[in-house]
């Protein structure tokens, strides 16, 4: 398994779907409240990557827990749509499964 390589052009398409994701700075609190953290969704880790255009094996399967609850998004400080985030990444996932 080799190290997963940013993606500049990921990254501006992210942007342009959700332009608060570039507001995260990693306080973690997403991650304190979403309630499939003990089932291995490490939402902070998912912002992170997905603000480096990075989606690797690990993200490929940890959006999938995301439930869509929103309590990510209500407790953000910036106020970042972060289900929109994982909507983006769940998106690419898919367009890359079917060849796009």
């Amino acid at each position: 398994m080799g190290m997963a390589m940013a993606n500049p052009t990921l990254k501006e398409e992210l942007l342009k779907f959700e332009p608060t994701a570039s507001l995260c700075y990693q306080c973690g609190t997403c991650t304190t409240v979403c309630p499939m953290t003990e089932f291995g969704l490490n939402t902070r880790l998912v912002m992170k990557l997905a603000n480096l255009g990075i989606i690797d094996d690990w993200l490929r399967k940890a959006v999938w827990l995301c439930t869509g609850c929103g309590l990510c998004q209500e407790s953000c400080p910036n106020e970042i749509r972060i289900p929109n985030v994982i909507r983006f990444v769940r998106l690419k996932i898919l367009e890359g499964r079917r060849g796009k």
